[in-house]
C-alpha cells in the first residue's frame, strides 16, 4: 500500500491532548465527528464493496444509497481516489453510522467480527488528526464533546494526539517533514 506523502506536521498534533482511556468508544460524545460523513478511500471501498452483505443490514440501506458522489481521483487518498458518503436525512448521521444504535458498523465489523481493518476509511482511522496536500494537523473545529476535549482525569498524564493515534499515523503517512 502506498502511503500518504506529508512534508508538514503542524505542532498542534504533537500538543493536542490525545484519546486518552478507551478513545472514542470511551466517549460520551454521542458520534458527533459522524454528522458530516467522510470521504472513503480505495482500499476501504473495495472491502465494503465486498462485504456488503454485512454492511447493509447493520445501516439499512443498500451500499449504492450510502454514497453522495462517484469515484474522484485524488493522490491525498489511500489507492488515488475516494467517494464521499452521504449523511442520513432522519438522524444525521453518515451513512455508515449503525442504524439505530451508537458507531460505527465499519469499526464494529473490524472491532467485533474481525474484517481487516482497513475497512475503516482512512479519515476515521485517524480523525481528529487530519490532512490535506501534504499537511498533518488537527481538524477544527473539534466537536465539543470530542474525547480529546474531556476534563483529563487528576493526576493522570494523557499522552497527545499523535502518540494515541501514532500506530495508525506510522501505517498510513510517509512523514517527511521539512525543518
Amino acid at each position: 500500500m502506498k502511503k500518504i506523502k506529508i512534508t508538514h506536521v503542524d505542532q498542534r498534533v504533537r500538543t493536542q491532548k490525545g484519546l486518552f482511556g478507551d478513545g472514542c468508544y470511551g466517549s460520551a460524545c454521542n458520534d458527533e465527528c459522524c454528522v458530516w460523513g467522510c470521504d472513503v478511500d480505495l482500499a476501504a471501498l473495495e472491502l465494503i464493496e465486498k462485504h456488503r452483505e454485512l454492511i447493509e443490514p447493520l445501516v439499512g440501506a443498500k451500499i449504492e444509497e450510502c454514497f453522495k458522489t462517484n469515484l474522484t481521483e485524488d493522490e491525498d487518498y489511500i489507492g488515488g481516489s475516494y467517494r464521499e458518503t452521504a449523511v442520513r436525512k432522519e438522524d444525521g448521521l453518515c451513512a455508515f453510522h449503525l442504524k439505530g444504535k451508537r458507531g460505527c458498523s465499519l469499526f464494529y465489523l473490524w472491532a467485533v467480527e474481525g474484517l481487516p481493518k482497513t475497512i475503516v476509511p482512512t479519515i476515521c482511522r485517524v480523525y481528529p488528526v487530519t490532512w490535506h496536500r501534504g499537511r498533518l494537523f488537527v481538524d477544527s473545529p473539534l466537536r465539543r464533546s470530542c474525547k480529546c476535549k474531556e476534563k483529563t482525569p487528576r493526576g493522570a498524564k494523557v499522552p497527545s494526539l499523535f502518540e494515541t493515534q501514532e500506530k495508525e499515523i506510522m501505517a498510513l503517512f510517509d512523514i517527511e517533514e521539512d525543518e
